[in-house]
């Protein structure tokens, strides 16, 4: 994934959506059946990437992290998907695994990579 360069073009910068939910005990092998299927959809959008975190401390605790080169790729990356019918289903599946959507947050980052001799 091709990030955009800062105006210093010492860094580069990565839009970043991250969703943090719970999974009910004993739900996580059908989440991570879901997110498989969902993976599926994601990875036909190459200018985005996706990774998932379990709290060490509290296992019932996500994050879903979904990075994009910038934001307007986010905006017209998840229009499309979210007018696929395979996620609307999986959604409506996701949410009887999880708590609560009342739990569920959602934030915007950027992400920073300075660039330098790797």
């Amino acid at each position: 994934m091709e990030a955009e360069l800062s105006t210093d073009s010492r860094c580069v910068k990565v839009f970043v959506k991250i969703y943090s939910y719970h999974v009910k005990s004993g739900k996580e092998q059908e989440y991570l059946n879901i997110q498989e299927e969902a993976d599926q959809v994601y990875s036909r959008f190459p200018d985005q990437k996706t990774i998932h975190l379990q709290s060490m401390a509290d296992k019932t605790k996500w994050l879903e992290i979904h990075t994009y080169k910038n934001e307007d790729i986010y905006q017209e990356t998840i229009q499309t998907i979210d007018q696929q019918s395979e996620i609307q289903v999986l959604y409506k599946r996701f949410l009887d695994v999880i708590t609560s959507v009342e739990e569920m947050s959602e934030e915007d980052y950027q992400l920073i990579e300075f660039l330098g001799d790797k």
